[in-house]
């Protein structure tokens, strides 16, 4: 199963290892949810887990899943400090010169 990174970050929240209590969780964030765009985004989600999953292997799915997102996210933090560090040694330079 492809999935991009929005799907996966909807699945890193809401999802868990029991696959029937993570396509349950999935619906019913598609009955709250007002923008129908979104809903219409996240019910094709919730479709997509119940025809292209399956519940043997969502549990390792769901791990990976996890390990991914949390690479990912640290990255990203990762990135964010670098580029705060490299803003204010510029900001430094600019006030020596």
């Amino acid at each position: 199963m492809k999935l991009d990174i929005r799907e996966k970050k909807v699945l890193y929240v809401y999802g868990c290892p029991d696959y029937y209590n993570t396509v349950t969780r999935l619906k019913w964030l598609v009955s709250l949810t007002v923008d129908q765009e979104a809903k219409h985004w996240l019910l094709a989600l919730a479709r997509k887990m119940e025809t292209e999953g399956s519940e043997d292997w969502h549990s390792c799915f769901y791990h990976h899943l996890r390990m991914e997102m949390g690479g990912y996210f640290r990255a990203k933090r990762f990135m964010k400090a670098v580029e705060s560090s490299t803003n204010r040694e510029e900001d430094m330079y600019e006030e020596a010169v």
